[in-house]
């Protein structure tokens, strides 16, 4: 039997996908997208992505070993296009990464997942179709990996804030990561809009950003990071 191979993260791919001309790998992935957009990971359709992918049952076994295989090598295709996404947003700013604070980099990776999310909406279904299944050993374990590598991104991040002032260091590195943690992978929980952008007014949608961002602040930030004036001048 093939040994699976781990490429980056989570991921479990068999060699024989790795070794396909990017657009047959492409194929496959679009015929998994539009599956698993429209479905939850236990109504999906293998049958269906073979036929959208025009593949035979065969072949998509040569590449992953089973449904879940596939499942999490799509979740870690969805994760990867969107830090190369929010890496472009960054790099579009008038200053350079490095300089931002916490808070402001924090802003720059809402906003751009939300753009993200407008790119194609299939890729913030997925994420809503999880929520949705009601097994919630398989759901642990999913959410589990995908912490993983979304502990790895918040890690560094934290670590800085709470060294150059900017969160508070008495809630404690695991608190902080938990509680980020949550809001990243619940945004469409905290955040419906963001399921809807398309029929939202922006002015909505620009409201509810600065209220969560504005309440994760006014819980999180440290005393030694600079107080943001009060309208009106009252100190």
């Amino acid at each position: 039997m093939a040994a699976r191979t781990k490429v980056g993260g989570f991921r479990m791919v068999k060699q024989g996908f790795l070794n396909l001309p990017e657009a047959e790998r492409r194929r496959v992935i679009d015929a998994a997208l539009d599956e698993f957009a429209r479905h939850d990971f236990f109504t999906a359709s293998l049958n269906r992505i073979i036929r959208r992918a025009g593949i035979s049952k065969g072949s998509l076994y040569h590449y992953f070993h089973n449904k879940e295989d596939l499942y999490l090598y799509l979740l870690e295709e969805v994760a990867a296009r969107k830090k190369r996404f929010l890496a472009a947003a960054l790099d579009r700013l008038d200053k350079p990464a490095a300089a931002l604070g916490f808070f402001d980099t924090l802003e720059v990776q809402v906003r751009a997942g939300l753009e993200f999310a407008r790119t194609d909406p299939r890729l913030l279904k997925i994420h809503e179709n999880l929520e949705s299944v009601h097994d919630p050993e398989f759901k642990a374990r999913i959410r589990k990996r995908l912490g993983i590598q979304l502990e790895e991104h918040l890690g560094a991040m934290v670590d800085r804030a709470v060294a150059a002032g900017e969160l508070r260091s008495d809630l404690g590195r695991e608190f902080l990561l938990r509680l980020l943690g949550f809001f990243f992978l619940n945004f469409t929980q905290i955040f419906p809009e963001a399921r809807r952008l398309a029929a939202v007014e922006p002015e909505q949608v620009e409201r509810e950003i600065r209220q969560l961002l504005a309440f994760l602040k006014s819980g999180l930030q440290g005393r030694e990071a600079p107080s943001t004036p009060k309208e009106g001048g009252n100190q």
